[in-house]
């Protein structure tokens, strides 16, 4: 079966780990995928920045790549973060990514020695990996965690590479996106990540978004997508005001520790995040499900 365009709807998944001994789970793991899958997801990435990939080790995000290949249609999108500070690194990921079952492959800039990630490194560092990797690339501006900003001169530098498919932008900045979306093309996508603005990048031309609202809120905000997809701006932009909440006051205020406390409240598998990150508190929990409750996703008490 031939796979649906790079586009849609897709969400971060969460990694789900033991409590007992913190290793990864595979069962609440595709039981979300499942439920994720079955509210109309058009594909799925693991090991994002909500996926908390940073805490996670490579024989890890192999292990949930192929988990998620068995639960996820082969005409759908199964992305997998492989970015990391190293360049030889980072081809090593694409190529465990795509011997686990990925279609591509989502890579954000390294960032530790920020003062010396300039354009020519930042370019030099993204074409070996396109180079390299043996499935397709996917940039990813994450400003909030890398630190830094990929410039527009740099994406449309990047989307004349034949590997390179598209980019993930969670910023948010939709003057700079509108940018981004110049050098959008029939072989290169721009996908919006940040929930707070998804209906006002679509209007602008995106072809889609990963959200992290959709792993505790997937009905309403395939709603708000396929509106705005269809070009129902003006019902896109009235649904946005309503996940507004959902998007700073959980996945943006708490990041994944919020948004698997919203996981467990509506029914999926959440659990704790991993060491350094803290579950969320009795305080931040009550927030949590007051946004929920107040969004029509939890009955009211």
């Amino acid at each position: 079966m031939t796979r649906s365009p790079l586009g849609g709807l897709m969400a971060p998944a969460i990694s789900t780990f033991d409590s007992a001994t913190g290793d990864i789970a595979r069962e609440p793991f595709q039981r979300n995928l499942r439920a994720h899958l079955a509210m109309g997801l058009d594909g799925i990435l693991v090991a994002g920045s909500s996926g908390e990939a940073s805490l996670l080790d490579c024989a890890e995000r192999r292990q949930l790549t192929e988990w998620a290949r068995e639960v996820i249609p082969a005409h759908q999108w199964l992305l997998t973060g492989t970015g990391s500070e190293s360049t030889r690194l980072t081809i090593s990921r694409c190529k465990d990514a795509a011997a686990a079952g990925a279609d591509a492959a989502l890579v954000i800039a390294p960032h530790y020695f920020l003062k010396r990630m300039n354009e020519e490194a930042l370019l030099t560092h993204f074409r070996a990996v396109a180079d390299a990797s043996p499935i397709p690339v996917l940039l990813y501006n994450m400003p909030l965690y890398a630190h830094l900003v990929l410039s527009p001169a740099l994406v449309h530098a990047m989307a004349q590479h034949e590997n390179v498919i598209g980019m993930k932008d969670s910023a948010g900045n939709l003057p700079v996106l509108e940018e981004y979306l110049g050098a959008q093309s029939d072989s290169f996508t721009v996908l919006t990540g940040n929930g707070a603005t998804a209906a006002g990048a679509v209007h602008r031309g995106a072809r889609g978004a990963i959200l992290a609202i959709a792993l505790y809120a997937g009905l309403p905000v395939r709603a708000l997508m396929d509106a705005a997809l269809a070009g129902r701006h003006d019902e896109a932009a009235q649904l946005q005001v309503t996940m507004l909440p959902l998007a700073t006051e959980i996945a943006g205020a708490f990041g994944p520790a919020g948004i698997k406390a919203a996981m467990d409240l509506v029914g999926l598998d959440g659990g704790t995040p991993r060491a350094p990150l803290l579950a969320c508190d009795a305080a931040e929990r009550a927030k949590v499900e007051a946004v929920l409750r107040s969004a029509g996703m939890l009955p009211v008490a």
